[in-house]
């Protein structure tokens, strides 16, 4: 076999063939992607340890947040309960002091139109304490269908 051809009447070597192939096929192209594929995977892994390690990074952060803000609705709620308690102890002794004074006023010797007014003093409150009772029944039963209330998805 000879080294030299003819390409449309032109005499031309082996090394022209292959020069003109490379050219026409892109084998600088496909050269280059070969060596720098190597370098590609390094690139990519790479970016998708930091990828990995910011996302790490940022679930401790929010993990940490998190925690901050349970105890801060934990330092609250136990405010709340005290500042209740509160409450309800002045509440308490309120009560105790109208039926105390209601007590007083529960004589005989009152005059007819007083008697009346503290009659309807005590049929309010009756009427309160009924209404308190409900509301309270109402908010248990809530509280029970919050429990056992299922989505309807």
């Amino acid at each position: 076999m000879s080294g030299n051809h003819s390409l449309g009447g032109l005499q031309v070597g082996w090394g022209a063939v292959f020069g003109l192939l490379n050219l026409l096929l892109g084998g600088g192209v496909v050269t280059a992607w070969i060596k720098l594929r190597p370098k590609m995977r390094e690139v990519n892994a790479s970016a998708e340890e930091k990828l990995r390690d910011d996302l790490i990074a940022r679930v401790t952060k929010l993990e940490g947040d998190a925690t901050v803000r349970e105890r801060e609705r934990d330092t609250e709620r136990a405010r709340h309960e005290a500042e209740l308690g509160m409450m309800r102890h002045r509440l308490n002794n309120a009560d105790q002091g109208i039926e105390a004074l209601l007590l007083i006023l529960d004589d005989d010797d009152l005059p007819e139109r007083l008697k009346v007014k503290v009659q309807r003093i005590r049929d309010l409150r009756a009427r309160q304490k009924d209404a308190e009772e409900r509301e309270r029944d109402t908010i248990r039963a809530a509280g029970l269908l919050a429990k056992v209330a299922v989505p309807l998805v």
